[in-house]
């Protein structure tokens, strides 16, 4: 089958990195970590895994930081090379095995990526997914498959940048009639949202700040509004098309993320900014929770400062290394800093089975019409160009892009 791979023992890894700062193409090619190939299908790991054919595989950013190397190491031990990439998914069921009792071969489902105690096959499951904190999983490099967090991270199971992959059937959610396939892969992204959302609820009339309005950050803005209408919603967007997507799925006020916007920031969360000896302004007042869609240092610092005294600030954009930035507001403001991962949470009462689930329900019944922030698809073969595409956010006005089968 066609699929893209990544893998990368130590010589691959240096060139890659090497040529990759000369152009982004190196990153990909028949010499680099990353490379369009022929492969095995893959296998059934035991008799309650299923086979999928793909249809629709989304590019998400964090596959584009395992591509260019930036990657944190401290992930590596929750993956195993070679894998195939990719985690957002749709597809058919062609093929089950004999204790598969869940779904039938010819089923729409998509897959949730996250491998952990159920898939893994450990029988005395961790207190973590006991409580359904499947994303809090200590067994994610135990059990009858290669470590890994993820489908798409993961050795001898495949990804959603492949023809095939495989999945357990406790990992499935069946896709109603009535979703596209464009709906239907952005299931996983959305549950990353509404994850976030559940686990840091504002009450009616807090004042949210989004920062970043990349697919995590609107999907997160569509999650507030699904979830928590009674919430105030201000979004931090670069670019025109981000601003619009921004305003329909139900922010109120969008600052352009622009030359020295922190005087407009501020401004719209009633923060007041005081000036220091020397440095940037501090903050005082603000938004009541903040939602950092977005990686690295600038994201953090915005947050800090306009986030009120006592406030919460929830991390969901894959921050690793934050050079130079200065942590003082955390304690001088008594502010509150969590991460969200993925999608394991408690099971809600409008939930049934949690927030990929829930995630799934929201679009269905209309109350989430992200459909249109699918903005690209390509054929896999034309990967090179998907990938520039989805990296390339000023160029193409793009959103989310996908692989199409």
């Amino acid at each position: 089958m066609k699929a893209i791979r990544f893998a990368a023992p130590i010589p691959t890894y240096l060139a890659t990195l090497a040529a990759g700062k000369l152009s982004r193409r190196f990153y990909t090619g028949a010499l680099a970590c990353t490379r369009y190939t022929d492969l095995e299908q893959p296998a059934l790991p035991s008799e309650r895994w299923v086979r999928i054919r793909t249809r629709l595989g989304g590019i998400c950013g964090s596959d584009l930081n395992v591509i260019s190397l930036g990657a944190s190491p401290s992930t590596s031990p929750f993956s195993s090379f070679p894998f195939v990439l990719g985690h957002e998914n749709v597809g058919d069921v062609i093929a089950i095995g004999s204790g598969v009792t869940k779904v039938g071969v010819g089923a729409r489902v998509t897959a949730n990526p996250l491998l952990c105690c159920e898939p893994r096959g450990i029988a005395a499951r961790c207190g973590a997914c006991e409580c359904g904190h499947h994303s809090r999983c200590a067994h994610f490099t135990d059990g009858e498959i290669a470590p890994g967090m993820l489908i798409g991270t993961t050795r001898g199971l495949g990804g959603s940048w492949g023809e095939e992959f495989v999945a357990h059937e406790d990992q499935l959610v069946r896709v109603p009639e009535q979703m596209s396939d464009e709906a239907a892969v952005l299931i996983e992204p959305f549950a990353c949202s509404v994850h976030a959302l559940r686990a840091n609820m504002p009450d009616a009339g807090e004042h949210v700040l989004v920062i970043g309005a990349g697919s995590i950050g609107l999907l997160t803005i569509a999650a507030l509004r699904a979830l928590a209408p009674g919430a105030r919603v201000t979004a931090l967007a670069r670019y025109d098309v981000q601003r619009a997507h921004a305003t329909r799925l139900g922010a109120a006020n969008v600052v352009p993320a622009r030359g020295d916007y922190t005087m407009a920031l501020a401004d719209a969360g009633g923060t007041r900014l005081l000036k220091p000896i020397i440095g940037k302004p501090v903050g005082v007042g603000g938004f009541d929770r903040t939602f950092v869609c977005i990686g690295g240092a600038r994201g953090m610092d915005d947050a800090m400062r306009v986030t009120r005294a006592g406030g919460t600030i929830v991390l969901l954009g894959n921050s690793s290394t934050m050079n130079g930035l200065d942590w003082t507001p955390l304690w001088l403001k008594e502010l509150t800093v969590r991460g969200s991962l993925c999608y394991g949470s408690p099971v809600h009462a409008s939930a049934g089975q949690g927030a990929f689930a829930e995630a799934a329900a929201l679009i269905a019944s209309g109350r989430a019409p992200i459909a249109e922030l699918l903005t690209h698809t390509f054929a896999l073969g034309d990967y090179r160009k998907a990938l520039e595409v989805a990296a390339n956010k000023s160029g193409g006005e793009s959103i989310k892009v996908a692989f199409r089968f």
